[in-house]
């Protein structure tokens, strides 16, 4: 199994208040592209970064890095991170788990990817996300995402806005695995159906819409996303909860 971190985007929201590729943050004195491979390192046979915007920066902090495969997406300027899931999906024939870099999370999750054996698409998502939002000091409504899942716990909806009495069963986490199997398929409906502009969740419904299943897996650790400053402000109130 293999592991791809998307980090070619150069993050509008905060690049401004910090003047660096957004997986380059540090808390407690490592960043996050960094604390996600010392994590998850023994889990995987490579670990392959999506490069784009200042592709340098990410090249020098992980220069001393083994197993590291760096991807570079020319067309990150133009296009979401979608494409880069996809540009990495190309250079892979593995089962391979997809990561987002600007996610904190408890290494326990790469646990739960380890014992993952399934032929289908699999999340791992957040049950207990409205207390993250309450220490991001946001609205829900504002930024967070739908996401349904059956009793079975397979995926019925993401990506789409909330509505007040919308009933949210967890937080996707910016984590992905998806089979062997599953990998020409899914680079062939980007393709059919050029959708170079659509997010990472959007495609995930879109996947839906296609009769592809996608299992849930749901859980409690840890876990915290830096989207702008105010993320990077509240940082604070959970630096000691980071394993």
């Amino acid at each position: 199994m293999q592991l791809i971190i998307l980090a070619a985007g150069k993050s509008n929201r905060i690049f401004k208040d910090i003047n660096k590729n957004k997986c380059l943050i540090e808390v407690n004195k490592k960043t996050l592209i960094e604390k996600i491979i010392q994590d998850s390192s023994k889990y995987f046979r490579k670990i392959n970064i999506i490069t784009g915007f200042k592709a340098h920066l990410i090249k020098k902090k992980l220069k001393n890095f083994p197993k590291i495969k760096m991807i570079h997406n020319r067309n990150y300027y133009k296009t979401e991170m979608l494409h880069s899931l996809i540009t990495g999906l190309k250079k892979v024939n593995d089962d391979v788990v997809i990561s987002y870099s600007d996610i904190i999370i408890s290494k326990k999750i790469w646990k739960i990817f380890n014992k993952v054996k399934s032929k289908e698409i699999t999340l791992p998502i957040k049950t207990n996300w409205r207390e993250i939002w309450s220490i991001r000091s946001k609205e829900f409504l504002d930024d967070a995402e739908s996401l349904k899942i059956d009793k079975k716990k397979y995926l019925k909806e993401i990506g789409n806005k909330i509505k007040i009495k919308s009933k949210v069963d967890g937080q996707f986490m910016g984590l992905i695995y998806i089979p062997k199997n599953m990998i020409q398929k899914i680079i062939k409906i980007y393709k059919d159906n050029r959708l170079e502009k659509m997010q990472t969740t959007q495609f995930l419904n879109f996947l839906l819409s296609k009769n592809i299943l996608i299992k849930c897996k749901t859980t409690n650790i840890f876990w915290y996303e830096i989207d702008d400053l105010i993320d990077l402000t509240n940082l604070n109130k959970v630096k000691s909860k980071i394993d």
